[in-house]
């Protein structure tokens, strides 16, 4: 039985990490659990992430298809660069909520028992990658219906998972804290995802809208995470090299501070719990 010693100096990033690798078999039971809990009571189970998705595809197609389907390069066709869009907001916004959530809701385990806080926004990370790899199903059938079909570059996809799931960890353990010290860090984290949501280019090419409004939209590190997950499945788009260095890099560094800017403050946040 591991017992916590708290003169022991605790080494920021490593130690979490650490912990979190040590408690690899609970991370698993918690994954399992987020997705039996949720779906225990459901007829179609874990198909039901699927409806948001395509409930947000279907709409967004029928309002913006003929505003928008001219304006992508080559031709392409809007479903499939549309579903795409959608799949990856919604693998993020789900994310970064469930990881925020997951501190406080683990609460009867935390103030209880010494486990890494950190290993409840991993698994709720994790849990909403799985709902995602359910959404690329219909996506496959989008692409075929369409002349399409994922390509060599399929196996990149687990880059582009890889980093969306670091990068939602490490804003989601930052919003952790927000959750824990003020009531109102839910409503405005909602008003700032819907916001972020149309600084993305989930239905409307960049190539459609102004050249200032195109430097702002660059900003927006979402966008090369939606880029790169069109390029490497069903290749909707072009993914540059700038591209997916800023895919990469922000998920690292967005990881990395996350972990630490929780360590440094969990202490005086669990005593709120």
């Amino acid at each position: 039985m591991q017992v916590y010693d708290s003169s022991v100096k605790q080494l920021p990033i490593i130690n979490p990490l650490k912990g979190v690798w040590e408690k690899r078999s609970l991370l698993k039971l918690l994954v399992a659990r987020d997705l039996t809990v949720r779906y225990k009571r459901s007829v179609i189970g874990i198909w039901w992430s699927l409806l948001n998705p395509l409930f947000t595809t279907a709409v967004m197609f029928y309002v913006f298809n003929t505003v928008f389907k001219a304006k992508l390069p080559d031709g392409q066709a809007f479903l499939p660069y549309l579903l795409s869009g959608v799949l990856t907001i919604t693998l993020f916004n789900q994310g970064l909520t469930m990881a925020a959530d997951s501190i406080a809701s683990g609460a009867g385990v935390l103030t209880k028992v010494y486990v890494r806080p950190e290993i409840f926004a991993f698994s709720a990370t994790i849990s909403s990658a799985i709902n995602f790899l359910f959404g690329l199903i219909p996506l496959t059938v989008v692409l075929l219906i369409f002349g399409k079909h994922p390509g060599w570059k399929t196996p990149l996809l687990l880059v582009f998972m890889l980093c969306m799931l670091l990068f939602s960890t490490g804003l989601g353990l930052m919003l952790a804290i927000a959750y824990v010290n003020f009531d109102d860090s839910r409503s405005l984290i909602n008003i700032f995802l819907l916001a972020l949501q149309y600084m993305t280019p989930i239905f409307y090419p960049i190539s459609a809208i102004g050249p200032h409004t195109q430097k702002v939209i660059n900003l927006n590190p979402l966008t090369s995470y939606v880029t790169v997950f069109r390029d490497v499945f069903g290749d909707n788009s072009h993914a540059t090299g700038t591209q997916w260095i800023v895919m990469i890099s922000t998920s690292i560094v967005f990881f990395f501070l996350g972990f630490y800017v929780f360590g440094r403050t969990w202490p005086k946040v669990v005593a709120k719990l």
